[in-house]
């Protein structure tokens, strides 16, 4: 299984759990991967758009990033913003928990080489993100 290298830095807190449940599954949708772990930080809104604004050159936050590591042991990095999960959770009626989850699952997707550019990448990114949450498709 894939470990989860977890970092906090936000004062709300969250069990890793949460990710490490959905690592667990990745081999199942996958099948089995070489990859030994995943770095995820949680982090706020300001911390998020200034990486947003550095590496992807968008001067505003967003809810994850995902960061390629190009090596065959580490998946990659994922950043993800509490403070915009939390508003995104609120503004589609599901707990802060289920929209960590879902940013996570996407964002790791990204990292396996999924996009959504078009309309049918999008549809086999949202097969596989909910595959992986569990959860049954819209």
């Amino acid at each position: 299984m894939i470990q989860l290298l977890f970092v906090n830095e936000t004062k709300t807190p969250v069990d890793p759990k949460l990710f490490k449940s959905i690592l667990k599954r990745v081999p199942k949708v996958e099948g089995p991967l070489a990859y030994k772990d995943v770095e995820l930080l949680l982090t706020d809104d300001a911390t998020i758009h200034a990486l947003n604004k550095q590496y992807r050159g968008k001067d505003k936050p967003t809810d994850v990033l995902s960061f390629s590591m190009e090596d065959p042991v580490h998946l990659g990095q994922l950043v993800i913003s509490v403070d915009r999960a939390r508003q995104q959770a609120k503004d589609i009626g599901q707990s802060l928990e289920e929209e960590l989850q879902f940013l996570f699952t996407h964002g790791t997707l990204h990292l396996l080489g999924y996009d959504h550019e078009e309309p049918e990448e999008e549809k086999v990114m949202l097969a596989k993100a909910y595959a992986l949450l569990e959860r049954k498709s819209p």
